[in-house]
């Protein structure tokens, strides 16, 4: 039970200081240019590099398909941008850590077998939680994290695998 309670402890201390404003320079070390943003393990480029059928699709209708939009995904303090439906202008992030059950919406009939096999291995899954309800956008959507440099979207039967592209 001790044992639980550290990872729990440990996990959430993790998640936490992921998501804490970045320590910013002193003010003689900076440039008036320079932004001052949080930092957050999700800002930044993501690059589509596979897209699969999701294992909870019943082979009911036509095989799902990959949106051809659905290629690449900027996450930035203040904005978003990509495919449409994760483009905001006000977007709202918010981070929190799942177990296998908890991903893509509790879908995975073997959420512990099939996380594996999807390529998560640690209990505890740090995820976004992306929503935006500006511009014409009403959208709430989960990336769970599978490592540092890569993240997943379950969307409409389809599981996409972006990679971090560097700045």
């Amino acid at each position: 039970m001790k044992v639980y309670l550290y990872s729990a402890f440990v996990a959430c201390a993790l998640a936490l200081a992921a998501c804490s404003p970045k320590v910013e320079a002193p003010a003689a070390e900076r440039s008036a240019s320079d932004p001052i943003v949080p930092s957050n393990p999700f800002f930044g480029k993501w690059q589509l590099t596979r897209a699969q059928v999701a294992p909870w699709w019943d082979e009911k209708g036509e095989t799902p398909v990959a949106d051809p939009a659905l290629t690449m995904v900027e996450f930035e303090p203040a904005k978003s941008a990509g495919a449409p439906i994760v483009t905001c202008d006000k977007p709202k992030y918010a981070v929190a850590l799942a177990t296998p059950p908890g991903l893509f919406q509790g879908n995975l009939a073997e959420p512990f077998s099939q996380a594996r096999m999807l390529g998560f291995m640690e209990k505890e899954i740090t995820i976004l939680n992306f929503s935006c309800d500006s511009g014409g956008v009403d959208v709430s959507l989960d990336f769970p994290m599978l490592d540092e440099n890569t993240i997943m979207l379950g969307l409409d039967n389809v599981i996409y695998t972006l990679s971090r592209t560097p700045e």
